[in-house]
């Protein structure tokens, strides 16, 4: 489910920091952030944050809570304002709970206040209605498709369409149903003009794993015949990979904003720069010293 948090006007920052951690919310980068124009061909990828109501939580060793903090403050410290950023799934850490979305709401607050739009998906370890509930006063995108909801986000360059896998929470799998299955196809149809980027949470349920996306194969009988979709990004898996798949579809498996299942895998966050033909990636891992680290990837858009 897709969910719009547009940038808050000085009013509402101003009003929401006093409870809110006014700390976190005030700093340079922010301050620095919000008097850039923004770069309407940049846009900062994220998934699988795993926030906790406590913000001093310890999962797999890590605190999800810092982890985040540090995302925002290097996007608010990027040489260029970036156009919006899409958080992709699992959002919370275990089961969706009100407090974990309410702690959420207040880490992305200086994205927003800098001026930079959030669109959010959820994954399997949210909860639909709850995340509704603690996120009520923004905009919730109205739903062609019942309880699921889509949305497009378009730009200059590439619409993005960001779709809902998630099917009961806690639950692994990922379906996206019939409904939404064609939704795709009619709006893929109705928006050939430009390259389409699609986002999901999971991952291609492929190769006997049963923990991905469930309807894999009717999901890419309508990408790839539609030659303007030019990438599937997902999370889920908690790794870092781009790799093409048989008909010229970049697959870009997001890495981590909170811990890895593999510690060998990098966790942090995306810059993509999208270009005429085709776009840029930069991983930001929060291991600097990692070999993958500013890594760049170079993606041309099949023809």
């Amino acid at each position: 489910m897709p969910f719009h948090l547009p940038p808050l006007s000085r009013r509402q920052f101003l009003g929401r920091s006093l409870t809110g951690g006014a700390a976190l919310l005030l700093s340079r980068h922010l301050f620095a952030a919000a008097a850039r124009p923004a770069d309407p061909h940049s846009w900062a990828l994220l998934s699988d944050s795993h926030i906790a109501a406590d913000r001093a939580k310890i999962a797999r060793e890590i605190n999800p809570t810092d982890r985040l903090s540090t995302v925002v403050q290097e996007v608010l410290a990027w040489e260029k304002k970036p156009a919006g950023a899409l958080v992709n799934g699992d959002l919370s850490l275990n089961s969706g709970e009100p407090g974990d979305y309410a702690t959420l709401a207040e880490l992305l607050w200086p994205l927003r206040a800098a001026g930079i739009p959030l669109h959010l998906a959820l994954g399997n370890h949210d909860h639909r209605e709850n995340f509704w509930t603690a996120l009520h006063q923004d905009k919730r995108v109205t739903a062609p498709v019942g309880a699921k909801q889509v949305a497009i986000v378009q730009s200059a360059r590439a619409n993005w369409f960001v779709l809902d896998s998630l099917d009961r929470t806690n639950v692994t799998p990922g379906v996206l149903g019939a409904a939404q299955l064609a939704w795709l196809a009619k709006s893929l149809d109705a928006h050939a003009d430009k390259p389409a980027l699609v986002m999901v949470h999971h991952n291609p349920g492929t190769g006997g794993n049963k923990n991905g996306l469930t309807e894999t194969e009717a999901f890419f009988e309508i990408l790839r015949p539609r030659r303007q979709v030019k990438a599937y990004l997902f999370g889920h898996s908690h790794r870092w990979s781009v790799v093409p798949d048989e008909s010229g579809i970049h697959l870009i498996n997001l890495p981590a904003t909170s811990y890895p299942f593999d510690p060998v895998q990098p966790t942090g966050w995306v810059m993509a720069h999208l270009e005429t033909n085709g776009a840029r990636l930069e991983l930001r891992a929060h291991d600097t010293a990692h070999a993958a680290h500013g890594h760049r990837h170079h993606l041309q858009w099949r023809s």
